[in-house]
């Protein structure tokens, strides 16, 4: 099969529907067709973009497919998404993205159901979705929002005013969010030399530090990043780490560090002194915040291959401070990762207790007088407030307190936590807690 992008994706597509963890299975597809530059960047595209919008789309082709897209080939089923995809959010035009859907139909040797491909395609690229009559408000949010139903009554019992935009929201403004080595430059010089370098916007951030920018191709490449003036992080997980106040000096421990943006943020604060540890259970990852910290120039970063809810002696009441940015649904960071929009409760359900076993083994760590910041990316209050209120129930020796930090307009600071809502802040949907030891 001749390397195309739009084969690409549909070969990436009908391996997501099986694997389902879509970063892997895409870069794994992208080596393996050998794909630079521009094409990779089109096969990625449409490949979340079809993942964004599955529902919506699976709804317009269900009204031309009597028996369903269930009863079709996966490699078919793909080739549909990819096109309408296209057609519907990428701009491409309809004779394009069905001249090309149609090719692909041979190049998968399903040739037989080119005739279907033309015709089902024709139709939906037309359909105008302000027609549509649901049944529910359940479905009206499964296809207008592009979720599973589990996500979509999840959101319409939590937040029933708020649900749609949730799902359609995008966090940043739609920019690259980027944290601002406090070490070498601040917010508003960065900004500065990202203009003068030709990036296409640049302004400070909600977060103190951070930096809203859009870059023509990726941060990664541009010379301020290979120089650790930055580095990429969502403001809302800035946030978390700020909440941590470390200090010059300190001994922090961040137990679930990986991609390792907020033990960046930390380090840069404690001035390259004092010690930080990263942990995380994956070497590579390790090895990925390791470079990050030597771009950086953060000396004081040290990594561990350590299980956050596995006990080390050694480290015993020994940290000022502890972040614990735990394994969680991911609920507030759905535009981000499009599968979470699918997930099944069956893979969630079991979260809440490895969140809790986390923070038993966490406060052990935390000195008298230390803190233990625990901090998620989802907006159910089962793996938040409540998750917060049932570790102080256990341990008394524990109490919330509020960080001097400047939380944003619209966050939700209450008695068990702050709550980021993307509708609410403009940032990702993101909760912190920080709670002081008091003996």
């Amino acid at each position: 099969m001749a390397a195309n992008p739009r084969a690409a994706a549909v070969a990436a597509l009908v391996r997501q529907e099986q694997d389902g963890f879509s970063n892997l299975v895409l870069d794994a597809e992208l080596r393996r067709q050998k794909l630079e530059g521009r094409d990779k960047a089109f096969a990625g595209a449409i490949f979340y973009t079809v993942l964004e919008h599955q529902g919506t789309l699976d709804f317009i082709l269900e009204q031309f497919l009597p028996k369903g897209l269930a009863r079709l080939d996966p490699q078919v089923r793909e080739i549909l998404r990819d096109a309408l995809a296209q057609a519907r959010y990428m701009q491409v035009p309809v004779s394009a993205a069905v001249n090309e859907a149609v090719k692909l139909t041979r190049t998968f040797k399903k040739a037989s159901a080119s005739g279907l491909v033309n015709a089902v395609l024709r139709k939906a690229c037309n359909y105008d979705l302000e027609t549509a009559r649901f049944r529910n408000e359940t479905q009206r949010l499964m296809v207008l929002g592009s979720a599973g139903q589990d996500v979509a009554e999840f959101l319409r019992t939590h937040y029933p005013e708020e649900a749609l935009g949730i799902l359609t929201h995008t966090a940043d403004g739609g920019c690259t969010s980027l944290r601002a080595n406090c070490l070498k430059m601040d917010a508003a010089a960065l900004c500065e030399k990202l203009l003068e370098s030709g990036v296409k916007s640049a302004q400070p951030g909600l977060v103190p530090g951070s930096v809203l920018a859009k870059f023509e191709g990726s941060p990664a490449e541009h010379p301020l990043f290979k120089e650790g003036c930055f580095h990429v992080e969502g403001q809302a997980s800035q946030l978390a780490a700020l909440c941590v106040e470390a200090k010059p000096g300190d001994t922090v421990l961040d137990l679930c560090a990986a991609p390792g943006g907020k033990s960046f943020a930390m380090a840069e604060k404690m001035q390259g002194k004092g010690s930080l540890t990263s942990c995380d259970i994956y070497e590579h990852k390790l090895k990925r915040i390791q470079e990050g910290a030597a771009r950086l120039g953060l000396p004081n970063i040290r990594t561990e291959l350590q299980d956050a809810s596995a006990f080390r002696a050694e480290w015993a009441e020994s940290a000022d401070t502890v972040l614990c940015d735990v394994p969680c649904s991911g609920l507030g960071i759905i535009r981000k990762k499009p599968d979470i929009r699918y997930k099944n409760p069956r893979d969630l359900a079991q979260l809440p207790a490895i969140q809790g076993d986390i923070l038993e083994n966490a406060c052990r760590y935390v000195c008298p007088g230390g803190v233990l910041v625990y901090s998620t990316c989802t907006i159910d209050p089962a793996e938040n407030e409540e998750q917060v209120r049932a570790f102080v129930g256990r341990h008394p020796e524990f109490r919330v307190v509020t960080p001097d930090v400047r939380f944003p307009a619209g966050m939700t600071v209450g008695d068990w936590g702050a709550l980021s809502v993307p509708t609410r802040t403009g940032m990702d949907g993101f909760f912190l807690c920080a709670l002081q030891k008091t003996r």
